[in-house]
């Protein structure tokens, strides 16, 4: 099942901004930008920004429009937006967004500008469950409700409506609480389906899921269960040719076919994924094994037939001959019984008046090198792209585990010195106050003393709380650049192992 992580990576809501192409955002610069809801214009008092194909508006006339209570948090400078089934968080600066609690990665923060906020319109459109699409021709942009999202009172319950995820996968299908649960369907950003079947916690459950190699062709169709591959499955190589064919329980092979580039294949049971039990091997070279078979090799009493009809019936260790052989021809006459350590020959009864010589066993077909190269640099795309997702989803994990266990964390260090800043004049001006108080025990000078104390307290409390705040945030900066040193590891190793394999090829052809 390491595969989904390309599909479900995660789940969250789509961070993409309206992209605009190249063309579109030339024509933006020359018409005013403007933005329709179900029909209807949305004025705002300053003009939508267009900068490098990216959209933003004035957030609280979107957000009234769309019917979400406007909240702002000068402390954070955090805004948000929600409704009865729906909660939407900005912060000033800053990527990070979260929609119902769910954390999401924006391409573009929202900003302050001349006064005004602006947030990115797209995500907040299909945040807020709109279709979004760009007129180049007239510089519009329209917000529509979909046709199909059905109305509840009740958020709990699923309502019809569609969901995009940051990688730019959509989902169409039940929805509850806004986010996918029930019956829908998974497509990837260029429309190809990956799942039908039922979504839990926004993932996959149980259905039919496809994922696809990074260069478009199909390499898994299968049923799932509760997350993992159970029961029909096919598995494709890069090349299109077909892996396997049978069955999974609990996200590993069960039973059925197994092909190699070489035109072998394998037929029979799997325990961890490898090919064990009693099986039939058939080799490019039209010889058969049939027998026992451990991790994948000829291991325990089984039977090799050759192409030509002899047969070699007896004990195998690790695919040679290992114990007692007996050797029959095609017609099924007994020629010979020998006795095999490790391949070699220990002793030898000829049952004809004629000497026979045993088959070769271990004349199956060698791969062809660019077969070889092919599926080394498979195998290694596969693991520079497994060990990126996985590493990357624990470091998105921790960023959402801070941030919620440590609500209202600043959104940027100019935030953070800001708030630092205004806190330690408070203190000081609180200081010299006190300082200049008089000596004396009157009531007054007593009473202004207490209050000076209780404010100094006061502050010096939140100038802990603020400390502690600009740590957290610290933290989630020290996780992004993590974020983004994977990111740019992992584009390099990649190309430089297309490099090296584009320069094997080159030397294979």
């Amino acid at each position: 099942m390491n595969k989904w992580y390309a599909i479900a990576l995660s789940a969250c809501l789509m961070s993409s901004v309206l992209a605009l192409p190249g063309a579109a955002s030339a024509a933006a610069a020359e018409k005013p930008v403007r933005v329709f809801l179900d029909g209807k214009p949305i004025k705002f008092e300053a003009p939508p920004l267009v900068e490098d194909g990216t959209t933003l508006v004035q957030f609280r006339p979107i957000f009234e429009k769309l019917g979400l209570r406007i909240g702002w948090n000068e402390d954070t400078q955090t805004v948000t937006g929600t409704r009865d089934d729906l909660m939407i968080k900005l912060i000033i600066d800053d990527t990070g967004a979260y929609v119902n609690e769910r954390p999401t990665e924006l391409e573009l923060p929202p900003r302050l500008v001349d006064g005004n906020t602006f947030v990115p319109l797209r995500f907040v459109g299909e945040a807020s469950g709109k279709e979004v699409t760009w007129n180049e021709k007239t510089s519009t942009i329209y917000l529509r409700t979909p046709k199909n999202v059905g109305k509840t009172t009740d958020p709990s319950k699923p309502v019809k409506g569609e969901y995009a995820f940051p990688d730019g996968t959509k989902y169409t299908g039940q929805l509850v609480n806004g986010y996918p649960e029930g019956t829908g369907k998974l497509y990837d950003e260029k429309g190809k389906l990956l799942f039908e079947g039922t979504m839990s916690g926004g993932l996959p459950a149980d259905g039919r899921l496809r994922s696809y190699y990074d260069n478009g062709q199909l390499e898994f169709n299968g049923t799932i269960k509760d997350g993992v591959w159970s029961g029909s499955v096919k598995q494709y190589m890069t090349s299109g040719s077909l892996m396997f064919d049978g069955t999974y329980v609990n996200g590993e092979r069960e039973k059925g076919t197994l092909y190699s580039e070489t035109g072998d294949k394998y037929v029979g049971p799997f325990d961890n994924d490898l090919p064990n039990g009693t099986g039939k091997i058939t080799y490019d070279s039209g010889d058969v094994y049939e027998g026992d078979v451990v991790d994948g090799v000829r291991e325990g009493k089984g039977t090799y037939t050759t192409a030509k009809g002899e047969k070699v019936v007896g004990e195998f260790k690790n695919n040679t001959l290992n114990g007692l052989v007996s050797h029959y021809d095609r017609k099924g006459t007994l020629l010979s019984v020998s006795e095999y350590s490790n391949d070699i020959l220990i002793s030898k009864v000829d049952m004809t008046s004629e000497s026979s010589t045993l088959p070769n066993t271990n004349t199956t077909t060698q791969p062809a090198p660019l077969k070889i190269e092919n599926e080394r640099h498979d195998k290694a795309i596969s693991l520079l792209k497994t060990q990126y997702n996985e590493n990357k989803k624990k470091v998105e994990n921790q960023i959402a585990q801070i941030r919620k266990s440590n609500p209202g964390t600043y959104a940027t260090k100019a935030s953070y010195d800001r708030a630092l800043k205004d806190a330690n004049a408070k203190q000081e001006e609180i200081l010299e106050k006190m300082g200049s108080l008089p000596l004396d025990n009157s009531v007054t000078a007593e009473a202004a003393r207490v209050e000076l104390e209780k404010q100094l307290i006061e502050t010096q409390e939140l100038l802990a709380q603020i400390i502690a705040k600009g740590s957290v945030q610290q933290q989630i900066q020290a996780l992004r650049d993590q974020l983004t040193l994977l990111r740019e590891s992992y584009t390099e190793a990649v190309k430089r192992e297309n490099e090296q394999h584009a320069e094997m090829v080159k030397k294979l052809k």
